[in-house]
């Protein structure tokens, strides 16, 4: 298979041509070198190269750990890639839980600000024409109840 320019090369990977020039600026694909018309000359391998970024994407992978995990994998150990990889997926997965943790306790204040205002009389959150507690934002307004402090 011969060299293939940008737009040849980002289309066969599924990406757009700003997106390859984009990963070359970062340094996850190699320079390409250029012919003789100034356009670049991408080779073969650089296909691969972009299914495999695109694959670590696909995993969450920032493009910072992506750049990382091609360091290693271009030498060649796939049990040191794997490892790598193993490593970075486990960093991600207790990042998950620990946003899952938080989510889940600002669902708890969110459910708990709709029962309070569900639970307040008519006459505690007055008609449209006679709440003035909102015009003056008063902290002790029950149209918007105070949340409970949310665990940091």
């Amino acid at each position: 298979m011969e060299n293939l320019r940008v737009g040849a090369l980002a289309r066969q990977a599924g990406v757009s041509p700003r997106t390859v020039r984009y990963y070359e600026s970062l340094g996850l694909l190699p320079p390409a070198p250029r012919s003789p018309n100034g356009y670049r000359s991408f080779p073969p391998e650089d296909l691969d190269r972009i299914r495999f970024i695109q694959r670590a994407k696909a995993l969450g992978l920032t493009l910072a750990e992506i750049k990382h995990l091609l360091a290693v994998a271009e030498k060649g150990h796939c049990l040191l890639t794997q490892a790598e990889l193993r490593d970075i997926l486990e960093r991600k997965i207790a990042a998950c839980t620990e946003r899952i943790q938080a989510l889940t306790a600002f669902r708890a204040v969110l459910e708990a600000a709709i029962q309070r205002l569900a639970t307040a009389s008519d006459a505690q959150l007055g008609s449209p024409q006679s709440c003035d507690c909102c015009a003056a934002f008063a902290p002790d307004c029950p149209c918007i109840p105070e949340a409970p402090a949310r665990a940091a």
